[in-house]
């Protein structure tokens, strides 16, 4: 049975701008600690990236390993969500997860639109606690959002909202996709 849902919500910063803060693989280390204990790439291929979110839980390191996958210029998808490791009970063996992510501008505003549609494969005995389940992906997808929103109005006072971009491309900074993420918004618009 399939279970769908969306969350639009307004951001305040560019297209470019909230692409290249998805793009940040740094930020998802540091930023995103109360989510997840650690991110592991597993595999890279083209644009889907294969990795493993885990926590420490009774002394074993649980979690899920999941496929990412880039679709240029600013969409994101979520899909082939499995326990790791796979013995361990997880909802993920009886609940299939696909979420897509759209960033779109707004006229005349320098934000942008967020649209998070989200599928549910539930079993027909998990079914009643769908709310249940959209609400705590809702909740986790607010906190998420709301830390990488914070992180973007933190780097927006050091270095100002125009130079925003300029910070994700440096050649240090370690960001998937890079020269794609170029092709579609720019060097020009980012001010490098």
């Amino acid at each position: 049975m399939k279970h769908r849902f969306t969350v639009v919500a307004e951001v305040d910063c560019s297209v470019a701008v909230a692409v290249a803060a998805y793009l940040d693989c740094e930020h998802y280390v540091y930023l995103h600690r109360g989510l997840s204990d650690s991110v592991e790439i597993v595999k890279v291929d083209g644009f889907k990236v294969t990795v493993r979110q885990s926590w420490k839980a009774l002394g074993l390191k649980l979690g899920h390993d999941k496929t990412g996958e880039y679709v240029p210029p600013a969409e994101f998808l979520i899909y082939d969500v499995v326990p790791a490791p796979r013995w361990f009970p997880s909802v993920h063996h009886v609940v299939d997860i696909k979420t897509r992510l759209r960033y779109t501008p707004i006229p005349g505003r320098d934000s942008t639109l967020m649209t998070f549609d989200v599928e549910l494969g539930l079993p027909f005995w998990l079914w009643p606690f769908r709310g249940f389940l959209q609400g705590l992906i809702e909740r986790l997808h607010e906190q998420q959002n709301a830390e990488d929103m914070a992180m973007i109005k933190r780097r927006e006072r050091l270095v100002g909202r125009e130079n925003l971009l300029a910070v994700y491309l440096k050649d240090h900074h370690f960001c998937y996709h890079k020269d794609e993420f170029l092709r579609h918004f720019g060097r020009k618009a980012a001010g490098a």
